[in-house]
């Protein structure tokens, strides 16, 4: 850029006139969102089901049998968990035969691995909400943000009590406008896209399949 140039660009900036004040802006429509705790599981179920993924609400003693009921009725063989997840312990106990790892090394070291021999994935969820059906996951360094990109199959365990009516009510009642996670994933049933022709195609990339257990207790 030639002095000139420069001078130009700065002059412009110095004489340019600050913005009108701005109103506050209107939540009023997000805030009516809000329904009761029976009301938001129906919705966050329908919703789930409107974009191919499937909800199950099972009781905390039931969670594991559930989470291995689905995994056989997959087929799969070499599952992706986290060592300290709580289910971890009941599911290697009761299903010996299946291959249970952690994600614990550098994705260079085990890339083909993961995307070809790993048949599913069982991770947390920050919170659900109601209103679209979505899951919130923070990935961290054993959930890491791959756990819901490569395998086919990805498990999700939702407590109920992490349900909310909206985005805009998870953000208020967490307080994001301060401190907030660096990395959030918003996942709205199995992969889709709609590249080839501007026609929805599910499972065309990532997970084929999105499995939550919505879990009481």
């Amino acid at each position: 850029m030639t002095p000139s140039a420069r001078q130009t660009i700065l002059s412009r900036l110095r004489e340019r006139k600050p913005l009108p004040a701005t109103s506050q802006p209107d939540f009023t429509v997000m805030q009516q969102r809000r329904w009761s705790l029976q009301d938001g599981i129906e919705r966050f179920i329908a919703q789930q089901a409107a974009v191919h993924g499937e909800v199950h609400r099972v009781s905390q003693p039931e969670l594991s049998h559930a989470i291995l009921a689905r995994l056989t009725q997959a087929g799969a063989q070499r599952v992706l968990i986290a060592p300290e997840h709580p289910v971890h312990h009941e599911l290697t106990r009761n299903a010996p035969d299946l291959q249970f790892h952690g994600y614990d090394q550098p994705v260079e070291a085990w890339q083909s691995a993961l995307f070809h021999q790993t048949d599913a994935a069982i991770t947390g969820c920050h919170a659900g909400l109601a209103d679209t059906g979505s899951l919130v996951v923070i990935p961290s360094p054993t959930e890491p943000r791959l756990m819901t990109l490569a395998p086919p199959l990805h498990i999700a365990i939702l407590p109920v009590s992490r349900l909310f009516s909206s985005w805009y009510q998870l953000i208020t009642e967490e307080d994001w406008t301060g401190p907030m996670p660096t990395n959030t994933l918003l996942i709205s049933g199995p992969s889709k896209t709609a590249d080839i022709e501007q026609t929805l195609v599910y499972g065309a990339h990532g997970p084929k399949a999105l499995t939550v257990f919505l879990v009481d207790g």
